[in-house]
């Protein structure tokens, strides 16, 4: 927070002041049963947060981490970790494998724990460009009092079989989130090369991503020669202005594949490709994979 020079008047109102931007968004909250659980160094480009009511399953970021009860767990966007649950003796070794389903009443939760399965809660969220853009690490905190009690809560509705999040249960998941979100140490942010003007840009094309948007575009908003313009971007992003627009692009096609029902076409025109197979070029290019084979291997279940 930064402040300017304090006004003749004295009046503090009148003091102007500058606060970092955060633009959470909540992708999916979900209280699931887990027998398998594999993952093996993927990566994704939003925040996780878990919680297991037991004990058994593990994440792995240079250390191995347990989730107990008693621990909540932050793994942060582009963090390539790696998940299993102890005692997994199956023939199938393969680097992905999820066997679950959803726990969306009280008897299905009792069900899970008298089988020996994890009750797991998963939140999926970003922050915003400069929020998102921490260090890779797996941040652990202890389940406090207050925080369990938040768990609580949210998991209750889950269990009521709740889908739409009104207002008073939304903002128990942003507390939950702001409050975990503020025990992260200051020294894993780091500080940000990226000024204002390229901020606001960046801001801007997060929010616009299935318009057009040109260097000459992006310019003006923060009243800058184009050349001048991309110049600075790549010095404070290391990307090109249009290489961050694809980027950003397919890495929002990666949330809808993960968190919705929309078709790969759909996705396509949401992220501002021009058709599905430019989409489908471009995708497998920056993550290895085509679309419809990250949504088969990585798209959450169904009740």
């Amino acid at each position: 927070m930064k402040f300017r020079e304090n006004p003749e008047s004295g009046d503090p109102s009148s003091i102007q002041q500058s606060f970092e931007r955060m633009e959470l968004n909540v992708h999916c909250c979900r209280y699931w049963w887990l027998r398998r659980w594999r993952h093996q160094r993927l990566s994704y480009p939003y925040w996780r947060l878990y919680w297991n009511k037991t004990a058994g399953a593990s994440v792995y970021f240079e250390q191995n981490i347990s989730l107990d009860p008693d621990r909540i767990i932050l793994i942060p966007p582009h963090t390539p970790f790696s998940t299993d649950i102890s005692g997994d003796q199956s023939e199938d070794q393969a680097e992905y494998c999820l066997e679950g389903g959803w726990i969306n009443t009280t008897k299905k939760e009792e069900e899970a724990l008298q089988m020996g399965h994890i009750p797991h809660l998963f939140i999926h969220f970003n922050l915003g460009y400069s929020f998102d853009n921490i260090k890779p690490a797996i941040y652990h905190f202890m389940a406090e009092r207050d925080l369990l009690d938040s768990i609580d809560r949210i998991t209750g509705l889950l269990k009521e079989g709740v889908r739409n999040f009104e207002f008073g249960a939304s903002l128990e998941i942003y507390n939950l989130i702001s409050s975990l979100v503020g025990l992260v140490p200051g020294d894993a942010w780091g500080e940000s090369p990226v000024g204002s003007g390229t901020l606001e840009v960046m801001n801007y094309i997060q929010r616009h991503l299935n318009e057009n948007m040109d260097n000459e575009k992006l310019a003006g908003m923060v009243h800058m020669a184009p050349n001048s313009f991309a110049r600075l971007f790549k010095q404070q992003s290391g990307l090109t202005p249009q290489t961050f627009i694809r980027k950003a692009r397919i890495e929002n096609a990666c949330r809808l594949l993960h968190h919705t029902n929309l078709t790969i076409s759909s996705i396509a025109d949401q992220c501002g490709f021009s058709d599905r197979y430019y989409f489908t070029k471009v995708f497998t290019e920056l993550t290895d994979v085509s679309p419809a084979l990250y949504r088969r291997k990585f798209q959450l279940g169904k009740d």
